[in-house]
């Protein structure tokens, strides 16, 4: 009984101190993007991190509920940067690292963030304007048209992992036990309704009685 009781405080007292299945899933998601894009031999294998990180949402529900709008917000971005590098570097001849082109950037983020509004996107335009500024600001002297292929493909990659993590039924059960393990020692919990009970106003007792 003694063991029984011992081991309950122990796993309690995990429960209490858990980073919380957020975190715990986003370790998990940029740990399995990192190993995917290894195989894939990319150059730039922080994009798909940096997506899962940003769609990740406490619940399957709502990772679900916001991925449509990601997903369509970095195909949007792709194409925005495509045409952006396309125009203001091989038409305009502008320096990639001239201050023209930075401030260039900055001021086109606002027709994409309009665009997004427009659209009635909004779940998807944090993760737009990243995959925009990620395309422009590295593209080199790179095909833009496979460069930008190749970004919009690694965040897709991310927003995929994210919901595969929130799925996953094992992680969905350990998270329902962490968020429904009462950690409270009976007798705390029972001194604890006696205080709120002599807290409550006077007529209100005289009303229980």
């Amino acid at each position: 009984m003694q063991e029984n009781t011992v081991w309950k405080r122990f796993t309690s007292f995990l429960i209490s101190n858990s980073p919380g299945m957020r975190v715990i899933k986003t370790c998990l998601a940029i740990t399995i993007c990192l190993i995917i894009e290894f195989f894939r031999g990319t150059s730039m294998p922080y994009h798909s991190s940096i997506a899962a990180v940003v769609c990740m949402q406490p619940t399957l529900k709502s990772t679900f509920k916001t991925a449509g709008d990601r997903t369509i917000g970095t195909l949007i971005a792709g194409l925005y940067g495509y045409l952006f590098i396309t125009f203001f570097i091989q038409q305009m001849q502008v320096s990639l690292n001239s201050l023209s082109y930075f401030t260039l950037i900055g001021v086109m983020t606002l027709p994409l963030m309009m665009l997004m509004i427009g659209v009635k996107k909004q779940g998807g335009l944090s993760i737009t304007v990243v995959v925009f500024l990620i395309v422009v600001i590295n593209a080199g002297a790179t095909n833009p048209l496979n460069y930008t292929i190749e970004r919009v493909i690694g965040t897709l990659i991310g927003i995929g992992v994210a919901l595969f993590i929130n799925w996953l039924p094992i992680l969905n059960k350990i998270g329902g036990r962490l968020g429904h393990v009462d950690i409270s020692p009976v007798s705390l919990a029972c001194s604890n309704l006696e205080k709120a009970e002599s807290e409550l106003p006077e007529k209100c007792q005289d009303n229980r009685k």
